[in-house]
C-alpha cells in the first residue's frame, strides 16, 4: 500500500475529492490562492482544519501547492511528488484531475476490501450470537422440563444432548479465536506489518491472482498518469515499487525498471518483468510504436480495476454461502440435540 508523508493519512476517498476540487478550481481560472481559501474554509469543521491551513498560509505566502501539502503531512508521497511535477510541467489542472481519477478508483478498491471482510466477521458475529443463546439459554431450559417431567435422561438421549451442548461450546471458542485473530490482522495491518500479511496472503492462489492484478492495475494507472503529467518512462518506473503492495510484484516492477534503464525498450521491459499477461504486453508494444502508450495503459488500467473488483465479489460469493451451509448445520445440529431427546421421551410417556 502507498505511504502518507507522515502522521494520519487522509482517505482515498477524501485525497480524491481534493484533487477533483483542486482541479475544478483551477480550471475555471481561479487563482490557486483563492481556490487554497476556499477549500480551507470547507475543511474548517473537520479534524484536518489545522493542516488546511498550513496548505492555505503556505500558498498565501507565495509558496507552491506542493510546499503547502507536503507541509499538511496526511497526503500520500505519490500524490505529492506528482503534484510537484504538475507544476514543473506546467500542467497542474491535468495532473489533479488524473490524481482524483486515480485515487477514486483506489477508494473503490478499498471499499471493495472492507466489505469482503466485514461481511463474513458479521455473519460470524450474528451466527455466534445465535448459538450462544441456544447453548446458554435454550438449552438449560429443555433441561429443566426434562426434569420436571420426572424423567432421567441417560444412554443415547444423555449422550446426544451432551454433544449439542459441547458442538454449541466448541463453535463459540472458534469463532471468540476467529475474531481475536481478525483483530490481530487489523492491529498488524495498522501498525505496520502489511509486508508479513501480503507474503502471507499470498499462499492462497486466489489472493496471489489478485495481488497479481491490483500489482498490473497500479504500474498501468501510475504510468499513465505519469505520461499525461509531462514525466518519462524512467522517472514513471522509479514511483511504481513503492505503489505496490507485495514483494513479489515489487520485484516484477524493479525488474521492469532495470531492463528499461539497460535498453531503452519499454515494451521489452514490460514483458521481461512478467507484470502483465500476453495479450496486454502485446498492446502495451503497439501503443509504443504508435506513441499512444498512455492512452494504452489508461484502457489496461481500466481493464484490471474491473478484473480486481470482480475477483473480491467472487471470493466473497464463495465465503457467504459455505459460512451460512456451516453455521447453519451447526445450529441444525445443536437443535436436534435437543429435540431428538425430548421426541423420546414423549414417545415413552405416550
Amino acid at each position: 500500500m502507498e505511504k502518507q508523508t507522515r502522521g494520519k493519512g487522509l482517505p482515498a476517498a477524501e485525497v480524491s475529492l481534493f484533487c477533483q476540487q483542486a482541479a475544478m478550481l483551477l480550471k475555471a481560472g481561479i487563482p490557486l490562492y483563492d481556490g487554497m481559501e476556499v477549500l480551507y474554509r470547507s475543511y474548517e469543521e473537520t479534524e484536518y482544519k489545522e493542516s488546511f491551513a498550513k496548505i492555505y498560509e503556505g500558498v498565501k505566502s507565495g509558496g507552491s501547492l506542493y510546499e503547502g501539502i507536503k507541509e499538511a503531512g496526511f497526503f500520500p508521497s505519490y500524490m505529492v511528488h506528482m503534484v510537484q511535477v504538475g507544476e514543473m510541467s506546467g500542467k497542474l489542472d491535468d495532473v489533479l484531475e488524473a490524481l482524483g481519477s486515480y485515487y477514486e478508483r483506489e477508494s473503490r478498491l478499498q471499499g471493495a476490501i472492507r466489505s469482503a471482510v466485514a461481511y463474513p466477521l458479521v455473519l460470524v458475529v450474528l451466527m455466534s450470537v445465535v448459538i450462544g443463546v441456544l447453548v446458554m439459554r435454550v438449552l438449560p431450559i429443555f433441561t429443566e422440563v426434562f426434569e420436571s417431567l420426572g424423567t432421567d435422561l441417560s444412554g443415547t438421549e444423555a449422550a446426544i444432548l451432551s454433544g449439542g451442548v459441547t458442538l454449541g461450546r466448541v463453535v463459540l471458542v472458534l469463532a471468540a479465536v476467529l475474531l481475536l485473530g481478525a483483530l490481530f490482522l487489523y492491529l498488524l495491518w495498522r501498525t505496520g506489518g502489511r509486508e508479513k500479511l501480503f507474503r502471507v496472503g499470498q499462499i492462497l492462489p486466489s489472493v496471489r491472482k489478485l495481488l497479481d492484478k491490483q500489482a498490473a492495475q497500479r504500474f498501468a494507472d501510475v504510468t499513465a498518469l505519469a505520461l499525461c503529467s509531462g514525466y518519462g518512462l524512467g522517472q514513471a518506473l522509479e514511483l511504481i515499487p513503492e505503489l505496490i503492495a507485495d514483494d513479489r510484484n515489487v520485484k516484477k516492477a524493479v525488474k521492469c525498471k532495470e531492463v528499461m534503464e539497460e535498453t531503452g525498450d519499454f515494451a521489452a521491459a514490460v514483458s521481461e518483468s512478467g507484470l502483465f499477461p500476453p495479450l496486454y504486453e502485446r498492446m502495451i508494444r503497439m501503443g509504443a510504436e504508435t506513441g499512444q502508450t498512455d492512452r494504452v495503459m489508461e484502457r489496461i488500467a481500466g481493464i484490471h480495476e474491473a478484473e480486481v473488483q470482480e475477483g473480491i465479489e467472487k471470493l466473497v460469493s464463495w465465503i457467504e454461502p459455505a459460512l451460512v451451509a456451516i453455521l447453519t448445520l451447526i445450529i441444525g445440529g445443536i437443535l436436534l440435540s435437543v429435540m431428538l431427546p425430548l421426541v423420546s421421551i414423549m414417545m415413552s410417556l405416550g
